[in-house]
C-alpha cells in the first residue's frame, strides 16, 4: 500500500460527480511548500475528506492508489484538524455478494444440491477474496495515515 503524503495548499475543487457521500474530482491542484504545482487527475474522495477538498487550503494531503483508482484519503490541517475517509463502497458490496456466492457454492458442491446454480458458487469465493483484499488496503492506508501524525 503506497500512501503518498503531499504538504502544501490545495486549490478548492468542484466535483464532477457526488453520489452517496463519495465524490469524483476531474482535477485537483496542489501547490507544495517548495512552490511546485502538482495536478492530480480523476481523484476520488469519501466523506469527511470531500468537505476539506471543497474548501481547499493548507495541509498534509494523503493520496493512495487502490484498484487503479487515485484517491485522496486523508487530510491534516495545520490547526490539528484531521480527516480520513475511504473513497468507495465497492469493498462492502464485494464482501456481501462474495459471501452469498460462497454460500451458494457450499449448497451446490458440499451439500450436492443440483438445483443451485454453479456460477455464483465459483465466483463467490473470488469476490470474497477481492473484498478482503480491498479491506486490507483500507486498513493499511488508515494505519499509514495515523502513523504519519
Amino acid at each position: 500500500m503506497a500512501l503518498e503524503t503531499v504538504e502544501g495548499t490545495l486549490d478548492p475543487g468542484q466535483p464532477k460527480r457526488v453520489k452517496r457521500g463519495y465524490a469524483l474530482f476531474p482535477e485537483l491542484t496542489l501547490t507544495t511548500t517548495t512552490g511546485e504545482r502538482r495536478s492530480f487527475v480523476k481523484v476520488a474522495t469519501g466523506e469527511p475528506v470531500t468537505a476539506h477538498v471543497l474548501k481547499g487550503g493548507p495541509g498534509h494531503y494523503s493520496f493512495t492508489r487502490t484498484g487503479g483508482a487515485l484517491a485522496l484519503v486523508g487530510v491534516r490541517r495545520p490547526d490539528g484538524e484531521s480527516a480520513f475517509g475511504w473513497f468507495t463502497n465497492v469493498m462492502t458490496m464485494l464482501l456481501v455478494v462474495g459471501t452469498l456466492g460462497t454460500l451458494f457454492g457450499i449448497a451446490r458442491f458440499a451439500l450436492a444440491s443440483q438445483e443451485m446454480p454453479v456460477t455464483p458458487g465459483v465466483l463467490g469465493p473470488i469476490l470474497l477474496g477481492l473484498g478482503f483484499y480491498m479491506r486490507h488496503q483500507k486498513e493499511a492506508a488508515r494505519r499509514d495515515f495515523e502513523a504519519s501524525a
